[in-house]
């Protein structure tokens, strides 16, 4: 009998652990896909602008509720950051292509902690299932 309630706890315990876990994974893909629509955001802003043509004047945003005008001289050179406070320019084309790798890698990580989460899921039920037929058994 004491073995069992030891088994209930240990199992309660894993359980406890796979939801926590599974909470973890679910805040890392609302990140991710947080970036996603960044990206996604930049390049169609960018692809506005290109569209838009030199001479158009357009509102920049420079701080909270505060908006400059600027004219749109040249999107044929975009500076992206690259990270670790590094910037890049590169041509129009090439930026954009780069965002594009940049959504399909944070696509490709979402799918990798999807997949960590059922794994996760699947464990969670096969300890419920397991807890059940011990029930049952008493």
């Amino acid at each position: 009998m004491a073995k069992k309630k030891q088994d209930v706890r240990t199992a309660e315990e894993e359980l406890r652990s796979l939801i926590a876990q599974i909470e973890a994974l679910r805040t890392e893909i609302t990140v991710i896909n947080q970036t996603i629509a960044e990206l996604q955001a930049t390049q169609a802003t960018l692809a506005t602008i290109k569209d838009l043509g030199k001479g158009k004047a357009l509102l920049i945003p420079v701080g909270s509720m505060v908006q400059v005008e600027a004219k749109v001289e040249d999107v044929e050179e975009v500076v992206i950051g690259i990270g670790g406070n590094l910037s890049v320019e590169l041509p129009y084309e090439e930026a954009i292509e780069y965002l594009q790798k940049q959504v399909l890698a944070l696509r490709d990580q979402r799918r990798v902690l999807e997949e960590a989460i059922a794994a996760l899921y699947t464990r969670a039920e096969s300890l419920l299932a397991g807890e059940q037929k011990g029930e049952k058994a008493s």
